[in-house]
């Protein structure tokens, strides 16, 4: 299927599309993935459409991903990167999880459509433990943010983290993430992440 392009910006002109080299195809099929499943849903994004709208044939992407579930889980490991850099949650960066607790939700709010690809909404059935959606090795958001929270929790001496209270604080935040999206208000959702973070 294609998608309506976004909004022009002022002075865009049409132009035809040229061919990508090898170099740029995968960053610019990750963008408009972006784009498609920002403004049509998860289960909008397919290989046909995407070649479409990128002007390469479907082979060119399958060459890239595969199939369309590998596309679909490149599509969302870049959301989840993004969801990352935007939270505050890098490597070998100082992590406080009230703010990171605060922007991950708002993410989730602000793009809603994104964050349910990355939770696998509409495309693939759950897989087994670990945080693994179906066969692809794609972490989910609840275990990414677990497993940074852990990291930076980690006490001097024996270097072991608190695995429970990770557990459960990345649980409550990706919970009252999902709870956002659902149309529960901001600031009950507010409210009910600060009685989380106190406990």
């Amino acid at each position: 299927m294609e998608h309506p392009p976004p909004p022009a910006a002022p002075g865009d002109r049409w132009h035809r599309k040229r061919r990508y080299h090898h170099g740029n195809l995968g960053p610019s099929a990750l963008a408009r993935g972006r784009q498609i499943v920002t403004l049509h849903g998860p289960a909008a994004l397919t290989l046909r459409g995407l070649a479409r709208d990128l002007g390469v044939t479907a082979t060119s992407l399958v060459r890239l991903y595969g199939n369309l579930a590998g596309m679909r889980a490149a599509v969302a490991e870049s959301v989840l990167d993004k969801l990352r850099a935007e939270a505050g949650v890098a490597p070998r960066r100082p992590l406080r999880v009230n703010d990171v607790a605060g922007r991950w939700v708002d993410f989730a709010a602000t793009h809603a459509n994104l964050y349910r690809l990355l939770c696998g909404e509409g495309w693939h059935l759950p897989g087994p433990g670990r945080g693994f959606h179906g066969m692809l090795a794609l972490p989910s958001p609840r275990r990414s943010l677990e497993d940074a929270i852990l990291q930076r929790t980690r006490r001097p001496g024996n270097g072991a983290g608190d695995r429970e209270q990770a557990r459960y604080l990345g649980s409550v935040i990706h919970g009252l993430a999902l709870a956002r999206i659902d149309g529960v208000e901001g600031a009950s959702v507010n409210a009910a992440l600060a009685r989380a973070l106190r406990s």
